[in-house]
């Protein structure tokens, strides 16, 4: 009994250590390390297939100020908050990971650009409809959400390609006055 109480403890350490090497301990997202490998992955069979690969680039406006005028903990819950948002926007198939601090990658696996753009309004309305709750529910803080979204070109030879003119995209919309 007591060897199989070690050993069931011992599989869980095993499972716990995979899970953290792979999620976002704060969103419960995938992580930078996982996003980069599966993303290349997902990108060569699209180009072996020749299917459409889109993905999006989400950037949570003005996040700092949330830091500074609420703290960090109210930082912490707006990001939790925001990834379940994100999440119910998402099919099963897609790719969604914390690239660090505010931003998030979803990759869309099959989806053509307009389709992309389609899913990015959704999030966009998602965030922007309705107030994040912080302090344990004590306030609530509009937040918003810049997008960019690029989709894979014949001409691409790797997902950073696609990944820069995301990132590209994001800063234009930032530019163009966020949201």
């Amino acid at each position: 009994i007591r060897r199989k109480r070690f050993t069931e403890k011992l599989r869980d350490s095993v499972q716990s250590s995979m899970e953290m090497a792979v999620m976002d301990q704060l969103t419960g997202l995938h992580n930078r390390r996982y996003l980069d490998t599966r993303m290349a992955q997902l990108f060569n069979e699209s180009a072996l297939r020749a299917r459409a690969l889109s993905l999006l680039v989400l950037d949570v406006d003005h996040f700092k100020a949330v830091n500074d005028g609420w703290g960090h903990d109210a930082g912490d819950e707006v990001l939790r908050e925001f990834a379940d948002r994100v999440r119910a926007c998402t099919r099963g198939i897609d790719l969604v990971a914390r690239m660090g601090g505010e931003e998030v990658v979803v990759v869309l696996p099959e989806t053509p650009l307009r389709a992309a753009e389609a899913v990015a309004e959704r999030i966009r309305r998602r965030v922007e409809d309705e107030l994040f709750a912080v302090r344990r529910g004590a306030q609530h803080l509009p937040v918003t959400v810049s997008i960019g979204v690029a989709s894979r070109r014949a001409g691409d030879a790797s997902p950073v390609e696609m990944m820069k003119r995301a990132d590209e995209a994001v800063y234009r919309a930032k530019a163009a006055g966020r949201n």
